[in-house]
């Protein structure tokens, strides 16, 4: 039976998501890794190539050199005679002309025996676009190696030469033996000379797949071809379903595309459990999954922020907040009103009077997350700040309690998401609803009730990152009164409905058994004879998948003065809205473009010929941002500071 010609499915349970762009004026060439000069153009970024008399004379020269033309020299040798990759277009040229070529990227293809060299005609608008710093300075170090080297063999053959000049100077009569010595320094200097290629590189080096479409195909198709293609090539998927495209060659032929991601190699991933169960597991979602962003068990829904950027936020404890809230000031008006009205509300409702966390079970992709109302994060802020006068806290300033606001409410609302993630677990390996079942039969028939051990552990969750190292080391920068600090934060933690009351129940070990028997039986209490089943890993790790902090959104509704802060700071800011995504590419003068894009992507092209593919979906994912950020060849330092404020 003949083998399937199907393309091979993609081993994710995640939707690949591609962020395009178009590079008209780039061309795509296929060397061995041990090719001689790969080192040197992503070192220099700058090959100089030699045209010779014709171009089948170029292809029987990079023949001879290389002895199958497949090395990059030999290939830009014959590239030059190509109008649609380095052939000048200004001026005609002749035997001896002297073309440049550029370095644009360099990919590990996935045989691991070859690479992928992304070549222009002129610089690229972002050296760093595809080429990491990383990698650029160990080709640099490299280079520099390698010159020093090749400096001392040179100085070896021509010490030997001179040797054998002296030799046979002194020694007429053994004159006719000269030549057969010359020639053997030669046949040295040609074999013997040092070489330097990419193989210590492997590790740093991008990976990716190349493959042809037509250059008017729509993104939908493009993305088709890319699935089968990376699925073909035998490479572990990316982890959070991200992959970046490049679409090379002029408009009008056929295209070369590169597709470039990072394998995952650790364990599953969350976004992918989080799919796992989705596909596999519908009947454990709520149907339809709501829309719209709203407090739980309020009164009133609140809308985000029209304008709101996604927050990027590491695990809790490596945060550097003396940096981001750096000089902040938070003194409104109505300073007292604002502390009073902070106060009620946590009494009433606890943290989730400031935030909350909306699951994906009952939210969609585009809604669920932990949510901030920002002007209340700043009344928690002020209450704060008339803590510290209140306990004497010295140093007690704006940026301090800009900080544990923060702080204390995302721990308490990422310990949340990382409940639903348990919970996930548990039902892509029973096959089985557990979210449901868990938040009706425990969480809400615990409600307010000391023995609310979510809730509790929340608050535990929130001391816990207080009390943290990393947190500690730069909270002392910003006070020198630990203990009265400490009777704070505890006091705030204290005015709280019952079940957050009881959040020193975090401290024994109990506990944290007790709360994994309930995610996992569904109930409130544990079964005769009263022993909790030994599972509470499943919360306290090490965790059998890869769950990053990054992986939960973080998002505003409204606006204040720590939410603009950290949407405006390069260390926290994550993803704009499309909105602003559509007003910045009109910053870098681009257009939107009729002729390209269609269904869920519009091609906006710049003056320089070069496109962007912008997805329709809102917010843009991670990696469409940075993907743009490479475009436009700009940081997210530049974006932050520079760009954004200009929209």
């Amino acid at each position: 039976m003949a083998a399937s010609t199907a393309p091979k499915r993609l081993q994710s349970w995640i939707p690949p998501d591609f962020a395009w762009t178009v590079s008209p004026d780039v061309f795509c060439i296929d060397v061995p890794l041990s090719d001689p000069d790969v080192i040197e153009f992503v070192s220099t970024g700058v090959l100089e190539v030699t045209v010779y008399g014709t171009k089948v004379i170029a292809r029987l020269t990079a023949r001879i050199r290389s002895g199958d033309g497949l090395k990059l020299r030999g290939q830009l040798e014959q590239a030059v005679w190509s109008q649609a990759k380095l052939k000048p277009t200004s001026v005609r040229i002749k035997g001896s002309t002297k073309v440049v070529a550029y370095c644009h990227g360099v990919f590990l293809l996935p045989d691991g025996k070859n690479l992928c060299v992304v070549v222009g005609r002129s610089k690229p608008v972002a050296p760093s676009a595809w080429i990491s710093s990383v990698l650029k300075a160990e080709a640099d170090a490299m280079l520099a190696a390698h010159r020093l080297k090749v400096a001392e063999f040179d100085e070896s053959i021509r010490l030997k030469k001179q040797d054998n000049d002296d030799f046979y100077t002194r020694h007429n009569d053994l004159k006719k033996f000269e030549g057969l010595a010359n020639a053997q320094v030669a046949m040295e200097s040609f074999y013997q000379r040092p070489v330097v290629t990419a193989e210590p590189l492997l590790q740093l080096l991008p990976h990716a797949v190349t493959f042809g479409v037509q250059s008017s195909s729509p993104p939908e198709k493009v993305a088709r071809s890319a699935v089968a293609a990376i699925a073909g090539s035998g490479c572990l998927p990316s982890r959070d379903g991200t992959y970046s495209g490049i679409l090379t060659g002029p408009q009008g032929r056929n295209a070369q595309v590169i597709v470039t991601w990072e394998p995952h190699l650790g364990p599953p991933s969350y976004p992918e459990i989080r799919w796992a169960a989705q596909r596999r597991l519908p009947s454990a979602f709520a149907s339809p999954r709501s829309e719209v962003p709203g407090r739980p068990e309020f009164e009133h829904q609140v809308q985000s922020s029209g304008d709101s950027a996604q927050v990027e936020l590491g695990s809790p404890g490596a945060w550097d907040f003396a940096e981001a809230f750096d000089g902040m000031e938070i003194f409104p008006f109505d300073f007292q009103e604002r502390v009073k009205e902070s106060r009620k509300d946590r009494k009433t409702h606890g943290f989730e009077a400031i935030a909350w966390y909306q699951p994906y079970h009952v939210w969609t992709e585009e809604t669920w997350g932990i949510y901030f109302d920002a002007k209340k994060l700043d009344d928690l802020a002020c209450s704060l700040i008339d803590d510290f006068k209140t306990n004497r806290v010295h140093g007690g300033s704006h940026s301090l309690a800009a900080l544990l606001a923060f702080g204390l409410v995302y721990a308490h609302e990422l310990f949340h998401a990382k409940v639903e993630a348990a919970l996930s677990w548990q039902e892509i390996n029973a096959l089985q609803p557990r979210h449901q079942r868990y938040n009706k039969n425990v969480y809400q028939a615990l409600r307010e009730t000391p023995e609310w051990l979510e809730e509790a552990l929340a608050n535990w969750s929130a001391w816990d990152w207080f009390k943290t190292q990393d947190i500690q080391a730069v909270i002392n920068r910003m006070s020198s009164n630990a203990d009265c600090l400490d009777r704070v934060v505890e006091a705030s933690l204290d005015l709280s409905p019952p079940g957050y009351q009881e959040w020193r129940l975090g401290r024994q070990p109990g506990t944290w058994r007790a709360f994994a028997n309930q995610l996992s039986s569904g109930k409130p209490k544990i079964s005769p004879p009263g022993i909790g089943m030994p599972i509470e890993s499943v919360l306290t790790g090490p965790l059998s998948y890869d769950f990053l902090a990054t992986d939960i959104p973080v998002r505003f509704a409204g606006q204040g003065i720590i939410a603009d802060r950290l949407q405006s700071h390069p260390a926290t800011f994550n993803v704009p809205q499309r909105r602003e995504m559509e007003r910045a590419l009109r910053h870098f003068r681009h257009s939107l473009d009729a002729s390209g894009g269609k269904g869920g992507h519009q091609k906006w092209t710049g003056p320089d010929h070069r496109a962007f593919i912008l997805p329709t979906r809102d917010p843009v994912s991670p990696g469409v941002f940075k993907t743009f950020l490479h475009h436009v060849g700009i940081d997210k330092a530049t974006y932050v500071r520079q760009v954004r404020p200009n929209l």
